[in-house]
């Protein structure tokens, strides 16, 4: 146990021997390392104070180009202190705000500028909230400056920090948005005032995409219109809702809309969603929105317009068609009144015409059993509507006749009309009966109504009705036969109620048998014939006709006649009278003008013509033939005009015409009259 003691004893004083080596060992290992910390401190020391100089160096080059990078900014910058003095600003500063560097740099920020920083807002800013955070955007800023006014600014704010040294420095940015804040607020008042007037619309509107033709919008109007919701609507084309039927016509509007930038269609058939049919004016333009094309379309409800405009139509149409029917009628009555106006006048013409003749042959003068006999005739066949023939010599007083049976007609309330077939020449006669159109012939300038119209109601006297030429006496026959006729120029038919008494000198049996007087017609005429005596089978007349020619020349010439001779008298009664009434009346008047005293005497002997008075007619008729006919082919048929053959004859044209037509003048080549 004790070796055991021992052996621990030595081997404790190995132990601590050891230790005491070891740990010699490790203080000269200690001293060692201290020597080395020593040099490597004093290398650190050095190596630190190089790497500051570096630093400090390579800031002040960064602080140089950290200005000239602020320089170069176009917003206001300006650097700021911890305790917030103005290291620097930019020239885009100064200029904003028309300050000077004087005014600025190493002021407090809130004095700069005559104080015209000192903004609460911006002290919030720089005292509190960039103090607790490292940087500040789009911080906003109301203020009004003395020179450049309010302003509304937004401010971005950056703090810097070195190590082990805090805020070194504070960066402020400021980015001038008045105008673009009052435009923002213009673009937001028209944008809900557009709003407003798109939703408060009184037409449909939708909003549709220029590319796809998808609709992003549409107005409450077009919901209640069409009776689609707003999801009905939305993202779907035109062609897709059920208003518009007609697929093809909508991509093909479409695709027009592209192209043209604009499509209107005035009436456009929708249907709502309840299947009522209904016509819309569709209007749709492209406009730029935000460099985005896009269609609005504008829809207008026409249908009541369209009801409203067909019933105007409508009421338009039957107005016109009233006023056309009211027209027709005025015109109708316009056109009576007017021929009823043509017919007075014409009437007033023959009238005062008729009150001449009865002043003239104021009664029919005479007392014979002949006249008695003529008028006993006149008067049965007077309150018949018969047509009549008057046969007589020339000047025996026919047409008296015929106006004493007009006189004691039903129709004598109307005037009697009469026309002389031989005074007027063959291409006007027919006008003259029958009326005629503007145009109708070459000199015909306006309407005229013939004679057989202003005699409607009335007697129509044919004076010398043997004279009518053959083409005109088919149109004659066909009054007479159904009482209608036409105008020269007019296929209208004229109906009218006249009765034709009609007078002749010529004896119509033999104007028949040698073709110049149709028979038909002769027939139709000679219903109710009455011969008028010549005056020489009625010379018990010829006193009581001399005594009222007397009376009448003597007053209208202021003379006193108060007496004819027997002898006279008697040689007036034995003369044959050719000319007969007219003959007698004529060398009475002569006698009258011509005689100084109270008693008539005759201005001429009278001479009792011989037997071949009738061939001597004949030979002076075919005297006056051959002159005409020599005259005429010397003037190569020119009957008018200065160097004409009636201005040669000393007669009119019309009765040169009358006069060829009476002899069967023509000319030889075309064998009519011309």
């Amino acid at each position: 146990m004790g070796d055991i003691i021992k052996t621990k004893s030595r081997t404790n004083l190995q132990t601590k021997q050891q230790l005491l080596f070891e740990v010699d060992e490790l203080r000269t290992r200690l001293d060692a390392t201290e020597r080395r910390l020593q040099e490597a401190g004093e290398i650190v020391r050095q190596v630190q104070i190089a790497k500051r100089k570096r630093a400090e160096k390579a800031f002040n080059k960064a602080q140089e180009y950290t200005a000239s990078i602020i320089e170069t900014i176009r917003e206001p910058f300006i650097v700021l202190t911890p305790d917030l003095k103005i290291i620097s600003a930019n020239r885009s500063f100064y200029e904003t705000f028309q300050v000077a560097p004087e005014e600025t740099e190493g002021r407090f920020v809130f004095d700069a500028g005559n104080h015209q920083w000192d903004i609460p807002a911006l002290r919030e800013l720089l005292e509190v909230i960039i103090v607790q955070n490292t940087h500040v955007d789009n911080f906003e800023v109301d203020h009004a400056f003395p020179h450049i006014g309010r302003k509304r600014l937004l401010l971005n704010a950056r703090r810097i920090c070195w190590e082990a040294k805090g805020t070194a420095r504070i960066l402020l940015a400021f980015e001038d948005i008045t105008d673009q804040n009052q435009t923002e607020e213009a673009l937001k008042s028209s944008e809900e005032r557009y709003r407003r007037l798109f939703e408060a619309a009184q037409d449909g509107i939708l909003i549709l995409d220029e590319e796809s033709g998808q609709i992003s919008d549409v107005n409450p109007f077009l919901i209640e219109m069409l009776g689609y919701s707003h999801e009905d609507f939305l993202g779907k084309k035109l062609w897709e809702i059920g208003a518009f039927k007609d697929i093809e016509a909508s991509k093909a509007a479409f695709l027009e809309l592209q192209k043209k930038g604009y499509v209107r269609y005035k009436d456009l058939p929708l249907e709502t969603k309840d299947g009522r049919p209904i016509a819309v004016e569709f209007i749709s333009n492209v406009y730029l929105v935000n460099h985005h094309k896009v269609i609005q379309c504008n829809i207008r409800d026409i249908t009541q317009r369209k009801h409203l405009a067909e019933s105007l139509q409508r009421a338009h149409s039957e107005l016109e068609r009233r006023v056309e029917e009211r027209t027709v009628e005025l015109r109708t009555a316009l056109s009576e009144i007017n021929t009823l106006k043509e017919q007075l006048e014409a009437e007033n013409i023959f009238f005062r015409h008729e009150i001449r003749m009865k002043h003239q042959f104021e009664h029919i003068i005479g007392q014979s059993d002949g006249l008695k006999y003529v008028l006993y005739r006149a008067e049965q066949v007077a309150p018949a509507n018969t047509t009549v023939l008057i046969l007589g010599e020339t000047g025996t007083g026919k047409e008296l006749i015929a106006a004493a049976i007009h006189n004691m007609s039903p129709r004598k309330e109307r005037p009697l009309i009469t026309v002389n077939c031989a005074a007027l020449p063959g291409n006007l006669i027919e006008s003259e009966l029958f009326g005629r159109e503007k145009g109708a012939f070459t000199g015909a300038d306006a309407r005229r109504i013939g004679r057989f119209e202003i005699a409607h109601g009335s007697t129509l006297c044919l004076d010398e009705i043997g004279e009518l030429p053959l083409e005109l006496q088919v149109k004659l026959l066909r009054v007479i036969q159904h009482n209608e006729f036409e105008r020269l120029g007019s296929s209208h038919t004229v109906k009218v109620d006249v009765r034709i008494v009609a007078t002749t000198n010529r004896d119509l049996e033999q104007e028949v048998r040698k073709g110049r007087f149709r028979q038909d017609l002769y027939y139709r005429l000679n219903v109710f014939p009455i011969t008028v005596p010549p005056l020489r089978q009625r010379k018990d007349d010829i006193p009581l006709m001399v005594r009222a020619f007397i009376e009448r020349y003597s007053r209208k010439l202021g003379k006193q006649i108060t007496s004819i001779r027997k002898e006279t008298m008697k040689v007036l009664q034995d003369y044959p009278w050719p000319g007969n009434v007219r003959e007698l009346e004529s060398i009475v008047e002569r006698a009258v003008i011509l005689c100084p005293g109270p008693v008539l005497e005759l201005a001429d002997k009278l001479e009792i013509p011989s037997p071949s008075l009738s061939s001597t007619v004949r030979t002076l008729e075919e005297t006056e033939r051959n002159q005409i006919y020599k005259i005429l082919s010397e003037t190569r048929w020119r009957i008018e005009g200065k160097d004409g053959a009636a201005a040669i004859l000393g007669l009119h044209p019309s009765t040169l015409r009358a006069r060829m037509h009476k002899f069967g003048i023509v000319r030889p080549e075309t064998k009519e009259p011309d």
